[in-house]
């Protein structure tokens, strides 16, 4: 046993008392580190303290877990994407939800709307998994009302957040998801770090290193470089999903998931981390954006997200036959790269609808008279060229989104084929969204100009590009893994298909090849090679993508067309936010 003094009792038995209330809500990560922070400040072994609390902590465990498997039954109301009543009656009961969104003009306002979007379990956590029609239908009918920031806010909290434990997680660690949804507490997920940015692809050099000796993680941010960056809802959450790379003893295992607490019930950081405001933007300033640092955070073995990989007797374990790698950490990236696409096609259909609808009511003067704006024949050929790319992409869209749904409901990881698809669909969507929105911005006159329009938030379009993967960073994906296969298959597979239906990509992509080669394993001679090539390697990316839409199937979104709902959102927004944020709910 060990003596306590009373004062170290009487903190300990606070910091405790709040871990009962965190974990209660969902929220037990953290409460570790503040009982280690309570026993480090008055030179206490803080192991000692936890054992103190043991008989608390433990009950606070058993607090509505019983039950490990979340249910559909339990989370939401039962959704058939097939009924058009269903689809209607829940899209009327969302578009009330998110009426209060275009007047929550700054990040503190904001965030309380999605706190109470959050808890009114319209969409449950777990309906990626469950309902994945209404995921991404929710996603769709937020940019009918306004491309802006809370879109960005809603996406990180149901899709990165809720969804990388929906992904990753254990069964506990799931069924936590319940009581964090019931509280309206807000989540951030922090990977894009300060030299890894969207161009840079997924480099990671965050720590979080494994503690023999105290059965911990501790997370670390070893340099400026590694501070997570640009991370949205970062300032307003009390959650987070992490990526660091996983060591333990002294070996690294590459990019791993941790949930962890930010800040305590009464809103206050957790010791050792810090979080930076990235300043006023020129678009979606109701979205807080932060850059985050960890100084050696200590995260309790729950912390590490372990569907696919644990750490046992201090050794790294493969849970399941799927092996932890990219394309698992990296499943809520394709969730999102899906649900921003089609977000930007819903945002440019609105755009045409109401600016279509001004041009009919405008009077020109013509050769022969006065004339609508809407006759012009320069801005006719404009709505006309708009809508069938529009409706092009919003087919090979919904197609790719019904094949990504059969992969959530099943759990199981999308194939090569589907991957390159929602590359696809992310990288045309959006070039098609921002080339319609500048054709028509050229042939409307000063209505361009204007408020309440649509075209002030066509910045919004270009967040798009660079979210949940750099267009430019997919393409080069796209290219590589078509030389990839292309050295695969060999000669006879190339010869073959310089016989068959894609001889121009077959083509294109061995012509490449052959100017990459001499660079081989040098990877200062590659960069220049690539360098020299640039264009070439997003032509191929292009024929590439060409292929997926020619030959993808077709389907149709469960709304039907697009329905122009847009409100205006207002003009400016309160610097002072930070002062409006009271603590969290818990």
């Amino acid at each position: 046993s060990v003596n306590l003094p009373m004062n170290t009792l009487r903190l300990a038995n606070r910091a405790a008392a709040r871990s009962v209330r965190q974990i209660k809500h969902g929220q037990l990560l953290g409460s570790r580190a503040i009982a280690n922070t309570a026993a480090r400040s008055l030179g206490v072994h803080a192991p000692a303290v936890l054992r103190s609390q043991a008989s608390l902590l433990s009950t606070a465990r058993s607090v509505d877990h019983s039950d490990q498997e979340w249910t559909a039954s339990a989370a939401s109301p039962p959704f058939d994407p097939s009924d058009k009543a269903t689809v209607q009656a829940w899209t009327e009961r969302f578009l009330d939800a998110v009426r209060d969104v275009p007047a929550a003009t700054d990040p503190a306002r904001s965030a309380a709307v999605l706190r109470e979007l959050v808890k009114s379990n319209l969409l449950s956590f777990t309906d990626m998994r469950d309902a994945p029609e209404k995921f991404f239908l929710a996603h769709r009918l937020l940019a009918t009302v306004g491309l802006g920031g809370f879109g960005v806010r809603f996406t990180v909290q149901f899709n990165l957040f809720a969804g990388s434990i929906v992904g990753l997680g254990g069964p506990e660690q799931v069924a936590s998801l319940r009581d964090i949804q019931a509280a309206g507490q807000l989540g951030c997920f922090l990977l894009t770090e300060a030299q890894a940015g969207v161009l840079s692809g997924l480099i990671v050099e965050t720590t979080c290193e494994w503690d023999a000796g105290t059965q911990e993680f501790v997370l670390h941010t070893p340099s400026d470089k590694a501070a997570k960056n640009w991370i949205s809802q970062g300032y307003t959450a009390e959650r987070g999903v992490v990526i660091a790379d996983l060591v333990i003893g002294g070996e690294s295992h590459g990019p791993h998931a941790f949930l962890l607490s930010m800040r305590d019930a009464e809103g206050q950081l957790l010791p050792g981390i810090t979080v930076e405001d990235m300043g006023t933007k020129t678009v979606a300033n109701d979205l807080d954006n932060a850059r985050v640092w960890f100084d050696k955070v200590r995260l309790p073995k729950e912390a590490m997200l372990n569907k696919f990989a644990d750490v046992r007797d201090d050794a790294y374990v493969q849970t399941t036959d799927e092996r932890m790698r990219i394309e698992v950490i990296g499943q809520r990236l394709l969730t999102g790269r899906l649900a921003i696409a089609e977000a930007a096609l819903a945002s440019c259909s609105v755009l045409h609808l109401r600016t279509e609808e001004y041009a009919r009511g405008k009077v020109c003067n013509g050769l022969a008279g006065e004339v609508r704006l809407s006759e012009m024949p320069q801005l006719k050929a404009v709505f006309r060229e708009s809508e069938a790319a529009l409706e092009q992409m919003a087919a090979f869209t919904a197609g790719v989104e019904q094949r990504l749904n059969s992969c959530l409901r099943a759990g199981t990881i999308p194939d090569a084929d589907l991957v390159d698809a929602i590359a696809v669909a992310k990288i045309r969507c959006i070039d098609v969204a921002l080339e319609r929105a500048h054709a028509l911005r050229k042939e409307v006159g000063s209505y361009a100009l204007m408020h309440a329009t649509g075209f002030e938030l066509v910045d919004m379009l270009l967040c798009c590009k660079f979210a949940e993967g750099d267009s430019r960073i997919l393409q080069q994906k796209l290219t590589r893994d078509r030389l990839k296969a292309l050295q695969k298959g060999g000669a006879a597979a190339a010869l073959s298909g310089l016989l068959g239906e894609h001889r121009a990509e077959v083509f294109a992509a061995a012509n490449l090849a052959r100017k990459l080669q001499p660079a081989g394993r040098d990877v200062a001679k590659l960069a220049a090679a690539m360098d020299e090539h640039w264009r070439e390697i997003y032509d191929l990316a292009e024929m590439i993508a060409e292929r997926h839409i020619r030959t993808g199937p077709r389907a149709a979104f469960v709304e039907g067309p697009s329905v122009e709902r847009l409100t205006p959102a207002a003009t400016g927004f309160d610097a002072d936010w930070k002062g409006k944020l009271g603590a969290p709910v818990a």
